[in-house]
């Protein structure tokens, strides 16, 4: 997958980590969510929404103690390791379906620690040879990414995907003044990975387009500047698409195309992009 990956320019991925301990899967995938319930006898709640399907929630532990548990742990660790160029390779957990969003900082500390990797191979995992025998995380076993890398895939990477560069993911001067401040020295970085984990789990200090938000890493302002980023795409005019659109949603939908879009007032404190292709 990451030879493909790192030779097609112009593909992203997400990692998907599972960061090992309990969550939820949330799907509109019903069938799924059906199957999984009686799969692992665990409650599934499913709430009828004004949409095409239905948030459907299942409880879903990643058992260390399970192979295949331990080997999706050790893929999505593979996947970021791998990567060539990591503004092309971001962070994720899926969430909340391969762990909560809140374990971030875990996985930024397997990644920045191959001691970490190994500890959780060695004392954690069940089958944590089976693992490295079935993955590539064996052959990785001392590698480890940098804090600019991570800055890579958590920030600029991210800001030049979604098309927010300008604004985004750089300390450039005129750009949006959103800087967290983590207690890590990048001169002396630790030797105990858990450092990591704590240091990115609260930060030191964070600012909010130029706000400061939290200091000595407890929160002092709870009103911030807000907006809501939305994409105006200004295209040309097609009778024949927009026609054959219709159609589609009248024959197979169970909404009308009126109901399928985001309207003003339910956009908070919008901030547009205006993307004009017609010029």
């Amino acid at each position: 997958v990451m030879d493909y990956v790192n030779k097609t320019k112009n593909l992203t991925i997400d990692t998907g980590n599972v960061t090992l301990d309990e969550t939820t899967t949330m799907t509109a995938d019903g069938p799924f969510e059906y199957h999984l319930t009686h799969l692992n006898h665990l409650k599934w709640t499913n709430v009828d929404v004004e949409l095409e399907t239905a948030a459907g929630v299942v409880p879903f532990v990643y058992d260390p103690k399970t192979y295949i548990a331990g080997a999706q742990w050790a893929i999505g660790l593979e996947l970021a390791l791998f990567a060539q160029d990591k503004e092309r390779c971001f962070i994720t957990t899926d969430h909340p379906n391969a762990g909560p969003f809140w374990r971030y900082p875990r996985v930024y500390k397997w990644l920045l620690s191959a001691k970490a990797r190994n500890d959780v191979i060695e004392n954690e995992l069940k089958y944590g040879n089976k693992v490295v025998d079935t993955t590539y995380i064996g052959e990785l076993s001392d590698k480890e990414i940098s804090l600019y890398e991570l800055a890579q895939m958590t920030r600029s990477g991210v800001a030049k995907a979604l098309g927010v560069s300008h604004m985004y993911g750089s300390l450039k001067t005129g750009m949006a003044a959103n800087v967290a401040v983590y207690d890590i020295d990048p001169e002396n970085l630790p030797s105990d990975p858990e450092q990591y984990e704590k240091a990115f789990t609260n930060s030191f200090a964070f600012f909010k387009d130029g706000v400061l938000a939290v200091e000595n890493n407890e929160v002092v302002n709870y009103r911030m500047p807000k907006k809501t980023v939305w994409v105006n795409s200004i295209v040309p005019e097609n009778k024949q698409v927009e026609r054959d659109i219709r159609d589609k949603f009248l024959k197979a939908y169970t909404v009308d195309l009126e109901n399928y879009a985001v309207f003003d007032e339910h956009v908070h404190n919008p901030y547009a992009i205006k993307v004009d292709i017609t010029q």
